[in-house]
C-alpha cells in the first residue's frame, strides 16, 4: 500500500508537507499552487488510499455521515439525499445511504450498524413518533421531514399542519364535503400533523370527520391502486375529493379511476413529483422545499457536531399550485 513517506520520497519533498495537502490542512500554510496540485495528482497516480481509521484515532472524527430514509422509491426522499450527498462531498465527509422501509424493527437494526461504523453523525427521517430512536447513540443525530416524540433531537421539517389545512380550504370551495384521506403510517409525525390540519379544516367548516373516508398503510402506487380499486367497488362508501398523505401514491389512484369508468373528484395532495404537470383534472398539490430540507438539516448537523447547540428549522410551503377543474363524482 501507498504511503505519505512513498510520494514524498517520489517528489523529494517532506512528509509534512505531503501530509498536509492530503489532509487539506492548508490555513496558515505558503504552499503553492503548483505543489500542491502536484501531490494531489501524484497521489492519485501512485494510487494512495486515505487511512480513515487511523485518522479518527488521531482526530476523533471518521468524516462519515449516514442517512436513513423510509425508501429510496419515493423522489422526496431520493433528492433530499442528492443534495446531501453534493454538501457532503463539498466538505470532505463520505455519506452512508440506508434505508428502513418503514419499520421500526430495520430501522433500529441499522442504527445498531452505524455506531459499528463509527459514523460521526446522522440525518434520519424517523419510522415511528412514539417508537423511534429510542437508545443512547454514539453519533449525533438529526431528524428531517419526520421527528419524534418530545423533540429529543434537533430537526428541519416542514410545516405539514398549515399546509394541510390550506389545501383542504382549497378542496372545501369547491363545494366538496366528504373528502376521503390516503395516508401513509399513522405513526408518522408527517401523518399526524396532516391529519390534525385535515381535522381542523373540517371543524372550522362545520362538516364532521368520517373514519370511514380515512385509510392508513398506503405507501406506493400499487397500494394506492388496490386500495381505491375497493373504495369504488363499495356501495356504502361516498365521497366527493381526495387528499393523498403522499402525491407517490397517485398514479394508482388514477389507474384505479380509469379501469373503475369512474369520474375524476379533485384530488389534493403534498410534494411535487415527475409528470404532475400532464396531470388532467382538478389537482391542487403543495410544492415542499426537499432540497431546502436536506440542506437545513446537513447545516444543522455540522452545527451539532461542532459543538453548538442548533435549534429547530420549520419550513414553509413553496406554493400551492392548481390544475384546471374537473366535473364531480
Amino acid at each position: 500500500m501507498v504511503s505519505m513517506k512513498d510520494i514524498a520520497k517520489a517528489l523529494n519533498l517532506s512528509r509534512c508537507t505531503v501530509s498536509d495537502i492530503l489532509n487539506n490542512k492548508l490555513e496558515g500554510r505558503s504552499y503553492k499552487p503548483e505543489t500542491i496540485e502536484t501531490v494531489r495528482r501524484t497521489a492519485k497516480e501512485m494510487g494512495y488510499i486515505s487511512n480513515n481509521i487511523a485518522k479518527s484515532l488521531k482526530t476523533g472524527s471518521t468524516k462519515t455521515l449516514a442517512i436513513v430514509v423510509p425508501h429510496l422509491s419515493n423522489p422526496f426522499y431520493t433528492n433530499i439525499i442528492q443534495k446531501v450527498e453534493k454538501l457532503a462531498t463539498g466538505r470532505d465527509y463520505s455519506l452512508i445511504i440506508c434505508t428502513t422501509e418503514e419499520k421500526l424493527e430495520k430501522e433500529n437494526h441499522v442504527l445498531d450498524m452505524l455506531m459499528s461504523r463509527m459514523v460521526d453523525g446522522i440525518l434520519i427521517s424517523p419510522v415511528s413518533y412514539e417508537e423511534s430512536l429510542q437508545k443512547k447513540y454514539s453519533y449525533k443525530i438529526v431528524c428531517f421531514d419526520r421527528t419524534i416524540e418530545g423533540g429529543k433531537y434537533p430537526a428541519a421539517l416542514f410545516d405539514n399542519k398549515v399546509t394541510a389545512q390550506e389545501l383542504m380550504k382549497r378542496v372545501l370551495k369547491r363545494g366538496c364535503r366528504k373528502p376521503l384521506f390516503l395516508n401513509t403510517a399513522k405513526s408518522d409525525y408527517t401523518i399526524h400533523c396532516r391529519m390534525s390540519g385535515y381535522l381542523d379544516a373540517l371543524k372550522e367548516a362545520e362538516i364532521m370527520p368520517d373514519e370511514r373516508l380515512i385509510f392508513y398503510d398506503i405507501y406506493d402506487q400499487e397500494q394506492s391502486y388496490e386500495i381505491m380499486c375497493r373504495i369504488l367497488e363499495q356501495k356504502d362508501i361516498s365521497f366527493d375529493s381526495i387528499i393523498l398523505g403522499t402525491n407517490f401514491c397517485i398514479y394508482g389512484v388514477l389507474r384505479a379511476f380509469k379501469e373503475k369508468k369512474k369520474s375524476a373528484v379533485p384530488i389534493a395532495g403534498f410534494e411535487d413529483f415527475d409528470g404532475s404537470e400532464i396531470i388532467e383534472g382538478d389537482f391542487i398539490k403543495a410544492v415542499q422545499p426537499e432540497e431546502k430540507i436536506g440542506e437545513e438539516a446537513f447545516f444543522i448537523l455540522l452545527q451539532y457536531l461542532s459543538g453548538k447547540k442548533p435549534q429547530d428549522v420549520l419550513l414553509k410551503t413553496e406554493g400551492i399550485q392548481e390544475s384546471r377543474a374537473a366535473s364531480g363524482m
